[in-house]
């Protein structure tokens, strides 16, 4: 009897983590691992990196499954993209077929109503509203006020250097200037 209960219990995790590693859906999903049940693969991609190059678990996986793969973070299925083009197809499609979604622990730790964090319309208002402020355009007026004050800051500064300069010579040159300054 306890055979059975043994087996029964094997054959239900194995069926467990089948359906967790190769999860149902409507469409076709991109190639990747799904990891453990309940973490996934979140520990490889929280390991520390004391290196400024592409994170090796995102390169790994790139070679592995390709530019598009998925895989489980935080125990949440998702899908990675490091093709610019697919990514920008994406972003273009927001609110359309597909909805932006973060993960109940990164909500908490940045907050529900921040710019990262919205969606929509009301991201699309925040982010012209920044660009207008910060955007290339504002900077590049900017820079070019700020140029041109150094600029006349330092043609001020080139006269009054010339007019010592020259001030000097002439004191040197003609002595008698400073006497009848006396």
């Amino acid at each position: 009897m306890w055979f059975l209960a043994v087996m029964f219990v094997i054959v239900w995790m194995t069926k467990l983590v089948y359906r967790w590693t190769n999860p149902r859906c409507n469409g076709k999903l991109p190639p990747g691992s799904m990891g453990l049940p309940l973490l996934g693969e979140s520990f490889q991609f929280f390991k520390p990196v004391s290196s400024f190059d592409i994170h090796p678990f995102i390169k790994d996986r790139v070679k592995r499954y390709g530019k598009i793969f998925k895989t489980s973070l935080v125990g949440c299925p998702v899908i990675v993209s490091t093709d610019p083009d697919f990514s920008h197809f994406i972003f273009q499609q927001e609110g359309n077929s597909l909805e932006l979604w973060y993960s109940d622990s990164f909500m908490k730790l940045i907050g529900q109503h921040k710019l990262t964090t919205s969606t929509g319309t009301i991201h699309k208002y925040l982010r012209n509203m920044i660009m207008d402020q910060f955007g290339p355009e504002k900077q590049k007026e900017k820079v070019l006020l700020e140029i041109e004050d150094m600029a006349l800051l330092f043609a001020s500064f080139e006269t009054v250097a010339l007019a010592i300069t020259l001030a000097i010579n002439f004191i040197s040159d003609h002595s008698s200037v400073l006497e009848d300054l006396k």
